[in-house]
């Protein structure tokens, strides 16, 4: 009897142990790490040159062997909605990504699709605007609010000056925003307005925020209208706009394209504008000297996305942490953390000498 027991007991052991090492073999994980980003949206160039960072990113990681896949995708312009960027979030997380990196279209909505990322141990990282900051475990911000504004309103007021407005003689200035969601251009032009307020630039007012801040949204066709329409404002009446500038890099491509294609242009001696873009974006109306857009505003946007992927592999690794107060950033040397945030560096003001140096 003993020995029967003995050779049952031995029977299940022999079966048990190859399910066990299957099992153990489905549930092994790869050494891979899988890095997901999620723009506001595809198809603009802005994006496009933060991806190509990001790639340059894996490509240095993966030099030796293998260690990050990379995954990339977002809603098409007409789409950005926050609906849109969950459904895609909602794929990476059944996928068990290692990390998630994200520009959310609204900080609030998204934060509980982020939260539950974070719940799987799926790393979050935001980059060019944010989110809750409980819902994510690093900001990867390409300038401090206050540097945007101060960049906006210092390409704004060296062209009006170059065409005689100073604290002499008053500019009125518009903005065109993208929605009133959007945490990044919220914060912008909360700190414009404090600036207006400050004896340098108290020359250049907004006079009425209910019509001279435009909120278009995402939608390239009504961004182009609007701006059109805040063409048709401009000139040197004191009721007109004096300066327009763009808050995202749609925008203010619309503007000088909207002024080249008026056909009652106001006087390019009397109107400035300028904004946020990429280089290339704007670089044919700032080279135009009958087009009034002579100066951009921005960042190195590649670097944005390069930096975004070196900080999501990193935390994945465990090499940094939400709390830790430095990061070595690969080509870009040491970034410091301050509050979970980590920033790119100081906002680019380029006008005709130097926008060709920008090749993005």
């Amino acid at each position: 009897m003993k020995l029967k027991r003995t050779l049952a007991l031995l029977l299940c052991i022999i079966m048990v142990i190859p399910s066990a090492m299957l099992l153990g073999g489905c549930q092994a994980k790869s050494n891979v790490i899988k890095i997901a980003m999620l723009p506001k949206f595809k198809g603009e160039n802005y994006f496009d040159a933060a991806k190509t960072g990001a790639e340059e990113a894996v490509a240095e990681l993966n030099k030796d062997k293998k260690v990050v896949e990379f995954l990339y995708d977002g809603p098409p312009q007409d789409q950005a909605t926050n609906q849109k960027q969950v459904d895609i979030l909602e794929g990476w997380i059944a996928q068990n990504v290692n990390v998630i990196i994200v520009s959310p279209n609204d900080p609030t909505a998204i934060a509980e699709t982020l939260k539950k990322a974070q719940k799987k141990g799926i790393k979050v990282l935001t980059f060019d605007a944010d989110a809750q900051v409980d819902s994510r475990d690093l900001f990867v911000n390409q300038v401090v609010s206050s540097g945007v504004a101060q960049g906006l309103l210092d390409g704004a007021a060296e062209s009006l000056k170059l065409k005689g407005y100073g604290p002499d003689k008053t500019a009125n200035i518009a903005c065109v925003s993208s929605s009133k969601t959007d945490a990044n251009q919220q914060a912008w032009l909360s700190e414009i307005k404090t600036l207006l307020a400050t004896p340098d630039y108290s020359w250049m007012i907004i006079k009425d925020e209910n019509t001279d801040v435009y909120y278009p949204g995402p939608d390239e066709t009504t961004t182009q209208t609007q701006c059109g329409t805040l063409i048709s404002r401009m000139g040197a009446g004191a009721d007109m706009i004096q300066a327009a500038i763009g808050l995202t890099s749609m925008a203010t491509p619309a503007l000088g394209s909207q002024y080249q294609s008026a056909s009652v242009k106001p006087n390019v001696e009397e109107i400035v504008l300028t904004g946020l873009a990429t280089p290339n974006a704007i670089k044919a109306y700032i080279k135009d000297d009958t087009n009034p857009l002579s100066t951009g505003v921005l960042w190195n946007v590649m670097d944005l996305g390069y930096l975004a992927v070196q900080c999501g592999y990193q935390l994945s690794t465990g090499a940094i942490t939400s709390g830790s107060t430095t990061v070595n950033a690969g080509r870009l040397g040491e970034r410091k953390i301050e509050d979970k945030m980590v920033v790119l560096g100081p906002a680019l003001v380029f006008n005709k000498a130097d926008v060709d140096k920008y090749n993005y």
